[in-house]
């Protein structure tokens, strides 16, 4: 039960992090007010078509490490580098 209570954890903690940088950062890069509602909009639709995908794929996995946690591997190195890449972003003398 601990090790699934971590996980949300995670999850929340990203979910709280990208609601606090990404629409300042978008505004910073110069997306619109009237954007904002489509942009928040693609991430759900992309995982709703993505994930079917993924899933699909690691079925047919056939990797020492098992079948998902290749895939489980490669999404969280995915995460911390999109994370380590928002944090650069923001830090001024970079």
């Amino acid at each position: 039960l601990c090790w699934v209570c971590l996980g949300v954890l995670g999850i929340e903690f990203s979910y709280a992090a990208e609601t606090a940088f990404v629409s300042p950062t978008l505004l910073n890069i110069g997306v619109d007010h009237q954007h904002m509602s489509l942009v928040w909009a693609v991430s759900p639709c992309i995982g709703f078509f993505v994930t079917p995908i993924l899933g699909s794929l690691s079925d047919r996995c056939t990797l020492p490490l098992g079948r998902r946690r290749p895939f489980l591997i490669m999404l969280a190195c995915g995460v911390f580098l999109g994370k380590l890449k928002q944090v650069i972003s923001r830090t001024p003398n970079i």
